[in-house]
């Protein structure tokens, strides 16, 4: 029982995940459209520093790479 449990967990958290790259890719999308590469690399610049500002010490920590490969993808 235990162990479905865990797998509910992940899965739930799958989809969270999912859905949450969906719309980010969408409001990329978006920036893109309306503020070009520019407002890209500034919206990049600054999760780059929010992420670097939530510390990498912790249990779970951002992924400043992903953050910006994802970026990256939408210049």
């Amino acid at each position: 029982m235990t162990e479905q449990r865990v797998i509910d967990a992940i899965n739930s958290h799958g989809d969270d995940i999912k859905t949450i790259s969906c719309i980010i890719a969408g409001l990329l999308q978006q920036l893109r459209e309306s503020q070009g590469g520019e407002g890209i690399e500034s919206a990049r610049q600054f999760a780059v520093a929010v992420a670097q500002q939530m510390g990498q010490g912790g249990a779970t920590a951002p992924d400043v790479d992903r953050i910006n490969l994802v970026f990256n993808q939408h210049k």
